[in-house]
């Protein structure tokens, strides 16, 4: 799986692509941490590039990157889930535990709402 971290009006976008291996929730904790100390709170992961994988194993992922934001006080929420794998989500009841929108301007409006009360 390929990483790209982007910080850009205090979100932290991570844009996940690719193939999700077994160890992949090792890997993207080690690659997130720096990201997460710059205090990079509110994170968009990007699923856009995500290629052909095991449900389960993009969830260790994804349970990964938000229980570590989540130790910060941080937020997680996930935009352009291909069909498949936003399928496996909702039949998981996994989006209970995720906000899922359609774009990254939608996360970032979202976040900007809670912040307003909106």
């Amino acid at each position: 799986m390929n990483y790209e971290f982007v910080c850009e009006e205090g979100f932290l976008i991570v844009k996940l692509s690719g193939k999700a291996g077994v160890n992949e929730r090792l890997l993207v904790k080690k690659r997130l941490i720096p990201y997460l100390e710059r205090s990079c709170t509110k994170i968009i992961v990007n699923l856009k590039g995500l290629g052909e994988s095991e449900g389960v194993h993009v969830l260790g992922v994804l349970n990964t990157i938000k229980k570590e934001c989540e130790l910060l006080g941080g937020e997680v929420k996930l935009c352009e889930l291909n069909p498949e794998l936003y399928r496996y989500i909702r039949e998981n009841r996994l989006d209970q535990l995720f906000e899922i929108a359609q774009s990254v301007e939608q996360v970032k409006q979202s976040f900007k709402e809670k912040n307003h009360g909106g």
